[in-house]
């Protein structure tokens, strides 16, 4: 009977490493072949001084409806169950292994259980890293003197090897999402479009300048991760652009492309493979592979008049207002009737700026400024980051 509980019940208990929420539905299970009261599972955190604290929680369906009384006279940090040392490795524990009759502490804690409704009780417990410990806990209903056998020791104790490895892979899988987070957090900060697709055109993934290039056209659409074009030559563009990838023998040469070419606002493409060239050749063709696709446009111009430019080279606000127009193609000449200001000044303004930068002359200035980290990252809020992203 236990075997057959534990092959139904081990991929329940496997899928909760990335379904945590899943816990409830098995601890019901257990609940009822187990004839208990309630059972929960908890991750215990332990500090350098000794101090426990519950870090994780999940009970059964019951458990949840009375949580309020279980939290009230149980499970909170007068438990003494709390106050001796974890062990290193696996042990299933009884309340009277750990307290004698006559333990005062124990026999208040005994009232406790009866005002939550909860009588004898038997837990597995893991070490499942230094500092954290986990525990499944399971107690009789007040009243109930049924002793825990040792068929129920058996089934805990064959559970345990696959909660543990249930832990590590929850853990594993948190680290995972922690770090693509972090990933998606900086490459939205470029002003290249950055997608993930494979053969076929499916995107797995993108950053948020890609969405906004395609927002700003016509042409082109993303919907339900699929590459919609609206007109024929730029689908065939893309598509050849992909087989060309596919064939490409030559490492450093990256097809490239523009699509929308007879639009105000073209988009160009750069397509490059994440698998190498020869493990291409050597997949099955209908195995997906996946691609890396850039896209830009002339519309994502540099934020010219970022303090990031004056930060960068030493500018002043008046100097990176001049910077920035001849970086966008303006003559002195037209920035100065622009400002309202004389030709004179703004050559002594562009004299300063080029003793500050180091150039000579202006192809130079526009060709260190566009040469720079800042036309390819958005205006970094880096406040707002710092408290967004955390240490993994």
């Amino acid at each position: 009977m236990i075997e057959s509980f534990l092959n139904q019940l081990l991929p329940k208990v496997y899928s909760c490493a990335q379904h945590p929420q899943r816990w409830t539905s098995i601890l019901d299970e257990l609940r009822e072949i187990l004839e208990v009261e309630s059972v929960a599972v908890q991750i215990y955190e332990l500090s350098d001084d000794g101090d426990v604290s519950e870090v994780f929680l999940m009970r059964d369906s019951q458990s949840i409806i009375n949580a309020e009384l279980h939290d009230k006279w149980v499970n909170n940090c007068d438990n003494p169950r709390l106050s001796y040392d974890f062990t290193d490795s696996l042990s299933i524990v009884r309340d009277e292994e750990l307290f004698s009759n006559s333990c005062s502490r124990y026999q208040s804690f005994q009232k406790r259980l009866a005002m939550a409704g909860l009588g004898l009780a038997i837990s597995l417990e893991l070490r499942i890293s230094p500092n954290r410990c986990f525990n499944l806990i399971a107690h009789r209903k007040h009243g109930d003197s049924r002793r825990f056998d040792i068929k129920i020791e058996q089934l805990l104790q064959s559970l345990a090897p696959h909660i543990q490895q249930t832990i590590l892979l929850h853990d594993q899988f948190q680290a995972l999402l922690a770090s693509n987070t972090v990933i998606q957090q900086t490459t939205d900060k470029l002003t290249i479009g950055m997608m993930l697709i494979n053969q076929y055109g499916k995107v797995s993934w993108h950053n948020n300048s890609a969405v906004s290039i395609i927002e700003e056209v016509d042409y082109l659409d993303l919907i339900d991760k699929e590459l919609r074009f609206h007109h024929k030559v730029d689908r065939d563009n893309f598509f050849q652009l992909l087989q060309q990838t596919l064939s490409s023998t030559e490492c450093s040469s990256y097809p490239l492309s523009i699509i929308g070419e007879y639009q105000s606002c073209p988009i160009q493409l750069l397509i490059t493979p994440i698998t190498s060239t020869q493990s291409i050749h050597l997949m099955q063709s209908k195995q997906p592979l996946t691609f890396a696709l850039f896209l830009s446009n002339n519309q994502n111009e540099m934020a010219l008049s970022d303090p990031n430019i004056g930060r960068l080279f030493g500018l002043t606000p008046a100097e990176v207002k001049l910077a920035s127009a001849l970086a966008n193609g303006f003559t002195l000449t037209e920035y100065a009737s622009d400002k309202g200001i004389s030709v004179g000044t703004a050559r002594i303004q562009l004299k300063s700026i080029f003793s500050k930068m180091g150039v000579t002359r202006q192809p130079e200035l526009v060709k260190a400024l566009w040469s720079s980290i800042l036309p390819h990252v958005n205006q970094l809020e880096n406040d707002r980051l710092l408290h967004e992203i955390r240490p993994l």
